[in-house]
């Protein structure tokens, strides 16, 4: 029988988890030789293991290959990962019924604290996240470890400041809406994301409604707005005319995705003050 296909969340650890299993934790130690797209290869140190790893691809597509590495070939190759390293000790914890790994990152990295959880696909997007984890960083690449230990911690991220798309289309003449699930299932919203280092609000919008909606298009000038929504966050709200619906996108299987007409597209927001901000929008917005 095949087995169900899975994939795997990320996300900052706010506060302690639950108690951690394995005592002590797991040392492991990481060298990066090269980082090519999705294509890394790496050193690892975890007890008296020495490995060469060599991870192709990403999220359920990953394939690794793990050689076993004899002590001297390991150390000749170990020292050209200088300055492209990192710490980590990993623990697991089981919460609501889930096995949750936590990552504990050492030196420049302190106190980063990453937990994964690997969901059938099937099941994805009914997961609620628990209350001692924070945001999701299961795409965000200066989360990589690849990522870390190359470039370093990333900056802080407050999230109190995000920008966003509002894909829209019309469809006989009628405003429709493209709208997308959170991260955890639960709620519609628009596709947004916190600001980006070197990217202008627009440009994030545009990106994440990329890879949240699949939706490719322009953003229509003059009509952006700024709106403070209900848990504290501005959230920078971008109208973009959709030219192109993308059938395979870069979080489809973390979403769904509908498109509406805006009258029911409303009915889905449960934050009303976004809810007024689209319909205000949307009354500026023209075929």
């Amino acid at each position: 029988m095949t087995p169900p296909l899975e994939t795997e969340k990320r996300f900052l650890v706010l506060k302690n988890p639950p108690p951690l299993e394995m005592g002590r934790g797991q040392t492991i130690q990481v060298g990066f030789l090269s980082t090519c797209g999705s294509r890394e290869v790496a050193l690892t140190k975890t007890g008296a293991s020495r490995n060469l790893l060599i991870r192709e691809g990403r999220g359920r597509l990953r394939n690794t290959k793990i050689h076993p590495l004899r002590e001297p070939d390991f150390d000749a190759l170990w020292s050209m990962t200088e300055g492209h390293r990192l710490t980590k000790v990993v623990h697991k914890t089981t919460c609501h019924g889930r096995v949750f790994t936590i990552e504990t990152y050492g030196g420049p990295f302190a106190p980063l604290r990453i937990a994964s959880v690997r969901l059938p696909s099937s099941g994805a997007v009914d997961f609620e996240k628990p209350e001692w984890v924070g945001a999701e960083v299961t795409l965000v690449e200066e989360y990589r470890d690849a990522h870390l230990a190359m470039h370093g911690p990333p900056p802080p991220r407050n999230g109190r400041s995000q920008a966003g798309a509002l894909p829209f289309l019309f469809r006989d003449g009628v405003l429709h809406i493209v709208l997308v699930t959170s991260s955890s299932g639960l709620r519609w919203i628009i596709p947004k994301g916190t600001l980006e280092p070197r990217m202008t609000r627009q440009e994030v919008a545009i990106m994440e409604a990329a890879e949240e909606a699949g939706a490719i298009g322009v953003i229509e000038p003059g009509c952006e707005t700024k709106c403070l929504l209900q848990d504290g966050r501005t959230l920078h709200l971008y109208p973009l005319r959709v030219t192109t619906l993308l059938p395979l996108w870069p979080e489809r299987a973390l979403r769904r995705r509908v498109v509406l007409p805006v009258y029911r597209a409303l009915l889905r927001i449960r934050d009303t003050n976004l809810e007024r901000c689209i319909r205000e929008m949307g009354r500026r917005l023209a075929p």
